[in-house]
């Protein structure tokens, strides 16, 4: 394998503690599109992970005919939002930019006119997969305005393990477990035979969205009808986070440290630090995407050999895995100010070039767009099993701001929700919380509740919309809700 390109330690993270510039050409900070429409093109956005790739892009695109000079400045989410704003107020957006940390979804942002639509060329079209232009999502009133960089085909609890750890205990890296019960049986042997005190499995139990993911899919891989880690039935729009494949879920993890097979520290760790542990061989699992082996070989390059990676577990043998994914949203705008659209949507097309998504999976971190150019791609071993699994398992659910983008509105005005999931679940390892399914019953009332109370605020401002937008009864499990489906 090739020597592989720079990586960062968390996922589209790793971020810069506050806006670095990284010109490929000027670096002025903080310039906003050309209003002239000559000279340069500014491009904002928060994937410092990409950062090296991004600006052989520009470098590129600068020589072409037609190019400019890109720009360039990576921004930590929280700043970048903050900085957004303030830009868009004195009509100063970059001519490019990902809305990270703005708050509010992409169709209540083009409704306020932060976009331009965008010209994708022919070839960059046909490079896209069914179901990436949606209208509500990347497409507004007919014309497209973004595309998604990265696939929805993905999920955050991917089952990654170390060979070495799993040979010592008597167990097969090539068939590593599927279930819960043989989850279990296989920590506690690595805890038996490692050496060293090796645990069973690390978790970031400090990251309470990680938490949530992982709960959220461990229930949907048993059966329950959500996507993402939003606790909507997709059949009926109600919030079933107290359903018994949550609880189960849940409980399994509980199950764990009753067991004592969780990495003492794992309640002080984040993502990034419980990985950090893991790779130095203190454990025998740890759940992550498929970036997780990207970080690994830029950060712990001798453990890298060591990494294997398997399916998200299931309660019972039998059971197939599956993860339900909303449509990817779009992953770079273009500013309504912008006099530089032309120009701006010809390096975009270039984004969906075979060989740029080449080696943007070759960067390890989420699976790009166009998953069969990962095909090609010099990656890990491991990554493209990873990419594999997420074919096999991972299918695009219906999303409500595609039947009705009015419900975009009724999102931006809901109020977060605390605590939720990924506190209950940090509430329960630490025993604050000790009626698990109760906890999670109320919060899927005061979810309910809260929609009810967003949901007559932006009906009062004129908007039709009701929880019956987002009922999808004819949701098939183990499909693909495509376009056709909606009508």
């Amino acid at each position: 394998m090739t020597q592989l390109s720079r990586r960062h330690l968390f996922r589209g993270a790793g971020l810069l503690a506050g806006a670095v510039a990284l010109s490929a050409c000027s670096t002025a900070p903080g310039g906003g599109a050309d209003k002239q429409g000559s000279g340069k093109l500014t491009w904002w956005d928060h994937f410092q992970p990409l950062s090296d790739l991004e600006k052989e892009l520009f470098a590129t695109f600068a020589k072409q005919s037609g190019g400019l000079p890109v720009e360039y400045n990576v921004y930590n989410p929280e700043k970048m939002g903050q900085s957004l704003q303030l830009a868009k107020q004195s009509n100063q957006l970059p001519d490019v930019f990902t809305t990270a940390g703005v708050g509010m979804p992409p169709p209540s942002l083009n409704k306020q006119g932060w976009f331009s639509p965008l010209q994708l060329t022919d070839e960059a079209r046909a490079q896209l997969p069914e179901g990436a232009l949606l209208e509500g999502i990347t497409v507004f009133g007919g014309k497209p305005y973004s595309f998604p960089q990265f696939s929805f085909r993905q999920y955050n609890a991917l089952m990654w393990f170390n060979t070495e750890l799993l040979g010592k205990a008597g167990l097969d890296p090539a068939n590593p477990p599927k279930t819960y019960d043989e989850f279990r049986a296989a920590a506690r042997a690595i805890q038996q035979k490692g050496g060293k005190g090796a645990s069973g499995v690390v978790l970031p139990v400090k990251f309470a969205e990680r938490m949530a993911f992982m709960v959220s899919e461990l229930a949907q891989a048993a059966g329950a009808p959500v996507a993402a880690k939003d606790g909507i039935d997709l059949r009926t729009g109600a919030y079933v986070f107290h359903s018994d494949e949550f609880v189960n879920a849940l409980e399994f993890i509980l199950s764990l440290k009753q067991d004592k097979l969780i990495f003492p520290a794992s309640p002080s760790l984040d993502a990034r630090n419980a990985r950090a542990r893991w790779s130095t061989g203190v454990s025998g699992f740890f759940f992550d995407g498929a970036w997780n082996i990207g970080v690994v070989a830029d950060s712990f390059k001798a453990f890298a050999d060591k990494v294997g990676v398997g399916s998200i577990l299931v309660p019972q043998p039998g059971m197939k895995p599956v993860q339900y994914a909303p449509p990817k949203g779009g992953t770079f705008w273009i500013a309504s100010n912008s006099k530089n659209v032309e120009a701006a949507s010809k390096l975009l097309s270039m984004i969906l070039a075979p060989d740029y998504q080449r080696k943007l999976a070759e960067n390890m971190d989420q699976p790009p767009v166009d998953l069969k150019a990962a095909e090609q791609a010099e990656v890990h071993p491991s990554y493209r099993k990873a990419l594999e699994l997420f074919g096999q398992e991972v299918f695009l659910a219906p999303s409500e701001e595609v039947r009705n983008p009015a419900t975009s509105d009724v999102k931006a005005e809901m109020k977060p929700i605390k605590p939720g999931l990924g506190e209950i679940v940090q509430g329960a390892y630490s025993g604050k919380i000790t009626d698990v399914r109760a906890a999670l019953k109320q919060l899927s009332d005061k979810h309910e509740a809260e929609r009810e109370r967003a949901i007559g605020v932006v009906t009062q401002k004129g908007a039709k919309v009701s929880a019956d937008d987002w009922k999808f009864p004819t949701w098939q499990p183990g499909k693909d809700f495509d376009a056709s489906a909606y009508k």
